[in-house]
């Protein structure tokens, strides 16, 4: 794993928190894509987790953590469908109100 450096410690302890959640949790810095890792020492070949999806440590990263753990899939994807209809049914109001404006016109 080169172009990682390993974060044992932090400002907000975020490192040691997370094996709370998870106690295979290690958090690396990766220094081609200047992002913080979640990596897991139980899975061998791969151990890659997630990306941090912010550019600093803090609590967030717990909340997605616990958000992104496989026991809560079902919960995310339904989150990730209401979305998405959200999403369509906002989509189709704005095309329908782009063509009452070109008929009025």
């Amino acid at each position: 794993m080169k172009n990682l450096i390993k974060i044992d410690c932090d400002n907000f302890f975020i490192s040691e928190r997370l094996k709370f959640i998870d106690s295979s949790y290690v958090i690396y810095y990766n220094l081609s894509d200047r992002c913080y890792e979640v990596h897991s020492i139980e899975q061998y070949k791969n151990s890659y987790c997630f990306k941090v999806p912010y550019r600093e440590l803090d609590e967030r990263t717990l909340f997605f953590a616990k958000k992104t753990r496989s026991e809560n899939r079902y919960k995310l994807i339904k989150e990730i469908e209401e979305n998405n209809r959200l999403l369509y049914e906002k989509n189709i109001k704005n095309q329908v109100n782009l063509l009452k404006e070109a008929i009025c016109l």
